[in-house]
This record gives C-alpha cells, sequence and structure tokens, in this order.
C-alpha cells in the first residue's frame, strides 16, 4: 500500500509523497539538516498526523526529518534559481497558458458551464492574489481534497480554488517545477518558522536505512538533467582567493556552502592570474560544461586588462563573469609612490582579495591602514597597477580571525566581514 512522507512550511503540508522523498524537494536541504530525535507521538504534526486516538498510546518513537529555517531555505531557493521575480513571472506565463486552454475549448464546446468558473478564475487571478489567499489557507490549516475544507463558509473564490483544485498543479499553482510554489509559500510565512521532511515512517517502513543520506542521494539523482540542482562553480585569480573565499561562506553563509564547488588549484596545479582565469573560461565555454560557472575577477588593473579578452567571446548563459565589487573603504585609501603617501580611490586599480579582509586586518597597530604601493602602469588602459603591502601578513591575520570566530560563532558579530560579504552578494546574485 504504500507510506506517504510530507514537506511541511511553517507546520503546514504543501507536498505529499508515497513511498519515497520528491528528489527536487530534496535540493533545498543538506544532509547537515537532518536531525535525528525521541518524540512522543502526540509531538507529531496534528495536520500531517491527526490526533492520538488514545492518551496512553502516546509512546516514545526516534523520529528523523530534514529540517532548516524557511529564511534559509529561501536563500538556497534564490542561490538555484528560484527567485521572487522568476516565480512570478513563471506563475504569469502558466495563468495565460490556462487562459488560452479554456479559451479553445469553449472554441469547441457547446456547453462551457462545467469550466466557466475557472475560466473566469484565471482570467482576473493575480500572483498576489493567490499569495494572499495561501496565507489564509496556512494560518487557518485548511486542507485540501479530498477533505471537504473547501465548503467551510466565508472563504473566498481563490482560497476555495487552492483548496480544491490539485489535478493538474499541486494547490492550483501553475508553475513549470515544484519549488516555484515552495519558493512562493516561504515568503508568506514568518522567516523564523522552519521547512521540514520528515522520513519517520518511511524510515520505519524500510523504504530507507537508518543512516542512509536520503538528501545527498535524491540530489544526485537529478543532477544529470537539471541546472538548478548542480554545483556552482567559482572560478578565482588563485588558491589564495580560493581558500578565503571557502573560509569565508563556511562562516558566514553556511547554510549555502554545500550549493558552490571551486576550482582546486593546488590539486590541479594550476598556475593562477587574471590571464589564467580567462583561458580557463575560454576552455569551459568551449567544452560545453553544463554547470553554472562564476568567474571572480580581482578589482584591480591587471584584471580589467585581462578582461578585455572576453569582450568578443559569446560565452553561453550558464557561465557570467564577475569582478570584486567596489567598497567604500577603498574610495580614499594610502597609497605609496613616487611622491610618498596619498589617499587614492584604489577600486579598479589595486584590489585583490586582501582589501575585503576587513578594517581588523587591515590596520595595522598604529592605527594606519596597511598601504597599497603602486607597482607599474599599463599603457593600453591608461592606469596604474597597484599591490596592497605585506599581503602574508594579512593573510595571517585573517587566518587568526577564521579561527577565533570557529571556536566562538559569536565574534562574528563583533569583527569585520563586510567586504568579504560583498563579494559572496556578487556571487549570489550572480545570475539574476
Amino acid at each position: 500500500m504504500g507510506t506517504y512522507t510530507e514537506l511541511t512550511i511553517a507546520d503546514y503540508p504543501v507536498v505529499s509523497s508515497k513511498s519515497a522523498v520528491v528528489p527536487e524537494v530534496m535540493t533545498i536541504f543538506r544532509e547537515t539538516d537532518r536531525h535525528v530525535c525521541t518524540r512522543r507521538l502526540s509531538e507529531r504534526n496534528v495536520l500531517v498526523w491527526g490526533e492520538l486516538d488514545d492518551p496512553e498510546d502516546d509512546e516514545l518513537e526516534t523520529a528523523i526529518e530534514y529540517s532548516c529555517e524557511t529564511e534559509k531555505v529561501i536563500d538556497r531557493l534564490n542561490v538555484m534559481g528560484f527567485t521572487l521575480k522568476r516565480v512570478r513571472e513563471d506563475f504569469e506565463s502558466r495563468r495565460i497558458a490556462e487562459v488560452e486552454k479554456y479559451a479553445s475549448w469553449a472554441d469547441d464546446e457547446n456547453d462551457i458551464k462545467w469550466f466557466d468558473d475557472d475560466w473566469k478564475l484565471f482570467q482576473n487571478l493575480t500572483f498576489d492574489a493567490y499569495a494572499t489567499a495561501f496565507v489564509r489557507v496556512i494560518s487557518e490549516g485548511l486542507r485540501p481534497d479530498p477533505f471537504d475544507d473547501y465548503k467551510k463558509e466565508g472563504l473566498d473564490q481563490v482560497t476555495k480554488y487552492i483548496l480544491s483544485h490539485s489535478d493538474d498543479y499541486l494547490f492550483g499553482f501553475p508553475c513549470s517545477d515544484i519549488r516555484m510554489l515552495l519558493r512562493m509559500v516561504c515568503e508568506v510565512v514568518p522567516a523564523n518558522t522552519r521547512v521540514v521532511q520528515d522520513i519517520t515512517s518511511l524510515v520505519e517502513a524500510g523504504y530507507y536505512e537508518d543512516e542512509e543520506p536520503v538528501c545527498e542521494n535524491a540530489t544526485r539523482a537529478l543532477l544529470e538533467g537539471h541546472l538548478e540542482n548542480s554545483s556552482r562553480i567559482i572560478l578565482t585569480e588563485g588558491s589564495t582567493d580560493t581558500l578565503i573565499l571557502k573560509e569565508a561562506i563556511d562562516l558566514i553563509y553556511p547554510h549555502l556552502s554545500g550549493y558552490y564547488a571551486f576550482l582546486d588549484f593546488d590539486t590541479s596545479r594550476t598556475p593562477g592570474g587574471a590571464g589564467y582565469l580567462v583561458s580557463v573560461v575560454k576552455a569551459f565555454a568551449a567544452a560545453g560544461i553544463t554547470n553554472r560557472i562564476i568567474a571572480l575577477f580581482d578589482n584591480d588593473t591587471a584584471a580589467h586588462e585581462a578582461r578585455r579578452a572576453l569582450a568578443n567571446v559569446s560565452l553561453p548563459p550558464n557561465i557570467t563573469v564577475r569582478a570584486y565589487p567596489e567598497l567604500g573603504l577603498l574610495r580614499s585609501y594610502p597609497t605609496l609612490g613616487p611622491g610618498g603617501q596619498t589617499p587614492l580611490d584604489v577600486n579598479g586599480l589595486a584590489a585583490s582579495i586582501e582589501l575585503y579582509l576587513g578594517e581588523d586586518v587591515l590596520i595595522e597597530e598604529d592605527g594606519t591602514f596597511t598601504p597599497v604601493q603602486w607597482k607599474g602602469f599599463n599603457a593600453s588602459l591608461k592606469q596604474y597597477q597597484g599591490e596592497v603591502m605585506e599581503k602574508g601578513k594579512l593573510q595571517a591575520r585573517f587566518q587568526k580571525k577564521v579561527e577565533r570566530c570557529r571556536d566562538n560563532p559569536e565574534l562574528l558579530k563583533s569583527t569585520d566581514w563586510s567586504g568579504l560579504s560583498a563579494i559572496l552578494k556578487e556571487v549570489f546574485h550572480a545570475f539574476d
């Protein structure tokens, strides 16, 4: 007969599946979201399991679930490309298709009464109206067909539609991917609620082993056919950039770290540098790599010069080229040249990864910033190339900051991660 498992958002069951999880749904989790705990049967989700028939049966059980905060799931869905903007556009496209479908039926049918109400609803339905109605569905715990909650008095037309139409689309939400629905639902519930896939029954019924990495296996099965499910590959100019960005994403955006992979310079023995990064981008484009690829260049003259080689290259839509963003801190930063020390805007001229490590790394014991030294003049761009001094010392300070924050995560609030956060936000929104 099979056993069911439910995905709930803010305790409301959104996706139900029989004998196995839905692979697309599991892409919003990682194995680190797996939780095993002991609970009483009376602590189960009532909307999923129903009320306990006999209080004397309130036994203990081992619950196994994947669980994550709603706001982090939103971040993950955004990274995969399921932004609210895309969801709205997809909803509208599908809504128009439904209207056209009913119009074609009307041309062929003498009696349109059996679909006329739905036709009129789709003609006027908006994304916001649907989302507002879904808020009511969740807040009142209204259950969809085959339950009779859609017959409840006082329900508006859209809410009735949501509860009674799940044949073509789940909850009647017109979309091309179930994660569109999840993104909409996550948007309308409080950010501090949780998204939970409870697989307790499936494990008890033997569909999964106790220690089986269900999320990992489900996601792996999707990688071949779906761009959204594969890791996004970040290419940088060198091993130092890669190491720093890896540590930064693990510390300040840990819920997103599993969605990105970096080119391993040490293993592949690649030389690094802006020119080499250009070559890698060209090679990946020519090879037809299907992963989403983000090429991250330094914010300096050398990178600007190297990127000119990509100006006439037609890159596929899954490859994007970005540079480290401008920082307010660097608009008036101490520089050393023939004329001595002068504060200048070094954005676009000398902003390597070290200048993004935070003021607490860049400031010396005497309270001054580690200066940038001008190295040479680029005739074609008519601008100088600079480099922050004592890179090794700055990198060592950063590693100590990382170690302190790992030992005491509360220090993340009092240390400066604004520069690296700005770079990572550039990464997260690279395909918006």
